[in-house]
């Protein structure tokens, strides 16, 4: 009968797999109990005659929820229905930002490891309804992509360091460059040093 080696006692080996799938299940259930949900992330929403922000929760399970709230109140919220850029936990969420003039909304998110840069307007976004346009996505492979600041309501400036001019040649920099993406087409330019 075949047996596991190095563990200090004869073991079959179907006894050794059972085992260590048991440890490995209890190890998950151990660590999940303990994963927290990250606190929500706020942003002012510009243009309210009152003021208000966007908000983002995500749970242990890496779900997102969208609501608004009143600023700076942790009290009543509306949570956004139909408003989602990870796929119910399929990707990761990484940071949003809003227009000077509340125009749009953008996202960063990671799926399997890799980064995307992800456009909505603003106000069908916050009545959870689609949008009337296709909005760019950014995809960066390989690399990393930050939200750096909006230029004005149409255009942002976000910090890669890929070479995003010719994004199908994956082209690693040096260093980080600056881009300003042009909405709502997605025209991406190289911001000078």
């Amino acid at each position: 009968m075949p047996t596991g080696r190095g563990f200090g006692v004869a073991m079959p080996v179907s006894s050794l797999l059972v085992s260590l799938l048991l440890s490995a299940c209890a190890g998950i259930q151990g660590k999940t109990a303990g994963m927290q949900a990250d606190p929500p992330v706020c942003r002012d929403i510009p243009g309210f005659a009152s003021p208000a922000q966007l908000c983002v929760s995500i749970d242990a399970g890496r779900e997102e929820t969208w609501f608004t709230r009143d600023s700076g109140s942790p009290g009543p919220r509306h949570t956004i229905t139909g408003l989602s850029f990870t796929g119910n936990g399929q990707a990761s969420f990484g940071d949003f930002s809003i227009s000077p003039q509340g125009s749009w909304l953008a996202v960063t998110i990671a799926e399997e490891g890799h980064p995307s840069l992800l456009f909505r307007q603003l106000m069908p976004a916050l009545r959870g309804e689609a949008d009337a346009m296709q909005l760019p996505v950014v995809a960066i492979y390989p690399g990393g992509v930050s939200l750096d600041e909006w230029q004005d309501d149409h255009t942002l400036i976000i910090v890669s360091d890929q070479y995003l001019l010719h994004p199908h040649e994956h082209v690693l920099l040096d260093r980080e460059r600056r881009y300003a993406v042009h909405l709502p087409d997605g025209a991406l330019t190289l911001k000078a040093d």
